[in-house]
């Protein structure tokens, strides 16, 4: 992710003070004349405005507590820490030191999900909200599965605290059908929220349903882009229905993976912009692009489900 990360603020204006890693040579493949072993160093030498934290959340709480301390904004994979206290500590250190401390929670700054975001009166009272998940992760890095599923679960969560502000806070039924699977559900107001992850299930996909009285979405996070379906029920509708998808799906896919290629984005869609709009955040003075309450909501919300999942 460091790669991603180091390109997505170089687009944004930045410009490679420090690459720190263990493996000095892999820093140096990045930044030959900025590479450092050790965080500190890096920060003692003075250059740093804001540190990316990329690496296994069990490094985040040092590197995120050690940045703030050196004056430096932050950058965080999610999730931002293990649990929803060392997130209010990490972001209570923050406040203190006016500095921001903003999630990857880059599926808010995808053009499909903000499209949804701007259709919502359109849509209606919203009944349904779905996310399926199935990933690769645990055969691609060797992560236990169970450990993969976890850290997915900001994404799903994430959406939904934007969508329905703080349903995430509800009461989660959770079961674990086996390694590498989850579901869990709650009912917030008139709103169902579910999520299915799956490290198993094929081919892997990342899917969000959003169903609302006057209109419905699909957004395909993979790719960042949506299919708004509007309302109505007559017999012409239900058969032209696939067809009407099917044709909207290619059109705006089509042009999706045109822009994308225009702008060399290949994967990792949201993260450009999410980086871009905490840098200008940054430059003007304004408030985060990812805001402490729903940052505390989605932390929260995944102690929940994970206390719930045993």
């Amino acid at each position: 992710m460091g790669r991603w990360h180091a390109a997505a603020a170089t687009r944004a204006g930045g410009s490679l003070a420090a690459v720190i890693d263990p493996d000095l040579a892999r820093a140096s493949s990045l930044a030959p004349a900025s590479a450092y072993r050790d965080l500190g160093e890096a920060l003692a030498s003075g250059r740093v405005d804001v540190v990316h934290v990329c690496t296994p959340v069990e490094a985040h709480v040092d590197m995120v507590r050690n940045s703030l301390a050196a004056g430096a904004h932050v950058v965080v994979e999610k999730p931002v820490a293990p649990d929803e206290r060392t997130t209010n500590e990490l972001l209570r250190l923050a406040a203190e030191a006016r500095r921001m401390l903003v999630p990857v929670h880059q599926f808010l700054f995808q053009d499909g999900f903000r499209r949804v975001v701007e259709h919502l009166p359109e849509l209606g009272t919203i009944v349904d909200v779905g996310l399926v998940a199935a990933t690769a992760g645990a055969h691609v890095t060797g992560a236990p599965p169970d450990t993969v599923v976890d850290e997915i679960l900001p994404h799903p969560l994430s959406l939904f605290e934007r969508l329905v502000p703080s349903s995430s806070g509800g009461t989660w039924s959770v079961r674990r059908p086996a390694e590498g699977e989850l579901r869990a559900s709650t009912v917030w107001g008139e709103t169902t929220l579910w999520i299915a992850i799956t490290t198993r299930g094929r081919p892997i996909r990342n899917e969000l349903v959003v169903t609302g009285t006057g209109a419905s979405a699909h957004v395909d996070l993979f790719s960042g882009f949506a299919v708004l379906e509007r309302g109505g029920h007559s017999r012409l509708q239900k058969l032209g229905r696939p067809f009407l998808r099917g044709s909207s799906t290619v059109a705006l896919a089509s042009v999706n993976l045109t822009r994308r290629a225009i702008h060399r984005e290949t994967a990792y869609p949201g993260l450009r912009r999410l980086v871009a709009e905490t840098y200008a955040a940054i430059a003007r003075g304004a408030v985060a692009p990812v805001g402490p309450d729903e940052i505390l909501a989605v932390a929260a919300a995944r102690d929940a489900i994970l206390r719930a999942a045993g």
